[in-house]
């Protein structure tokens, strides 16, 4: 069958007839509730209203309690903040103030440096000043011999003529000789300050030999005492070898300022001797202004007496 077929069935069907009474029925079958008599509530029994709002006061006074903390806690951190802020502003104060200490030390040194370069040149320039002097007193002396050469070949006698020759001969060997020493004065201080020159390049250290100065010193004639006969001078330091022995000894290789009595040249012509400060003392003061000592392998200067620098 198709479905319209059963639809057409099911239409055409006989209707049920409800039987009589069944409502009545149901209704009676069915039983509701009792209604239950309302009890008269006793107010003693009844919470009291401290019992119905204590929790709820409780929970205030914890929230309360915990807004408070929470803004003190807020307040310290607050504190602490602007705290950390203040300290590193001073950390950043005091690490800029340690540059600017250092700069200003640096700053210090090179002018206590130039001071003494100032110094030195000062000493360096009053050397070649009597060096000058010396020879103009030398030409003097020429001419004076030559004048006294021509009264001799003008008749005077021969023994007064051996007589002032020979005047005048040591007169001029002691203007020579005063001459060189005071060269030789020069080249200590000069050797001195190339050494100071260098140290300060190399962490405050000495050089360790002479030829280690070599771009401090102008010229390898400074290492030649010019009363040293027995030594041949270097014109230049491309020529300058191990055939040329220097005059000078050098006594404080590697060493520092930091030992300034410590004797860094010597002349042993002469005898004077430069001191690691750059300083030079002339030879004829040994034993009457100064000694020498020997102290953990170095020569050590000891002032005799209180006296300046020559």
């Amino acid at each position: 069958m198709t479905d319209q077929e059963i639809e057409q069935v099911l239409r055409k069907a006989p209707r049920v007839k409800t039987p009589s009474g069944l409502l009545d029925k149901l209704q009676a079958d069915i039983t509701l509730p009792r209604r239950k008599e309302s009890a008269t509530v006793n107010r003693a029994d009844a919470p009291s209203l401290l019992h119905r709002w204590l929790p709820a006061v409780s929970f205030a006074a914890v929230l309360l309690s915990c807004i408070v903390a929470i803004g003190v806690q807020t307040n310290q951190i607050v504190g602490l903040k602007r705290e950390n802020q203040t300290l590193r502003a001073a950390t950043q104060n005091l690490a800029q103030l340690r540059i600017k200490n250092a700069e200003y030390q640096k700053l210090a040194a090179a002018h206590q440096e130039l001071e003494g370069l100032r110094t030195d040149a000062a000493e360096l320039q009053q050397l070649r000043a009597e060096i000058a002097q010396l020879r103009a007193q030398q030409q003097e002396m020429e001419k004076l011999r030559a004048e006294n050469q021509q009264l001799l070949a003008a008749g005077r006698q021969p023994a007064q003529s051996a007589t002032d020759d020979d005047f005048f001969a040591r007169t001029e060997e002691d203007l020579k000789a005063q001459a060189q020493s005071i060269a030789c004065v020069n080249n200590l201080k000069q050797v001195g300050l190339a050494a100071r020159i260098w140290a300060a390049d190399h962490g405050d250290v000495f050089p360790p030999n002479f030829l280690s100065m070599s771009n401090e010193l102008s010229t390898p004639k400074i290492l030649f005492c010019p009363a040293d006969k027995g030594h041949s001078e270097a014109r230049n330091w491309a020529g300058f070898g191990s055939a040329n022995v220097v005059s000078y000894e050098f006594l404080n290789p590697n060493g520092s300022e930091t030992s300034p009595y410590v004797l860094l040249t010597r002349c042993p012509i002469h005898g004077h001797v430069g001191l690691s400060d750059g300083s030079v003392w002339q030879g004829n003061g040994l034993g009457r202004i100064f000694t020498i000592t020997v102290k953990d392998g170095k020569q050590v200067f000891t002032p005799v007496k209180a006296g300046p620098f020559e």
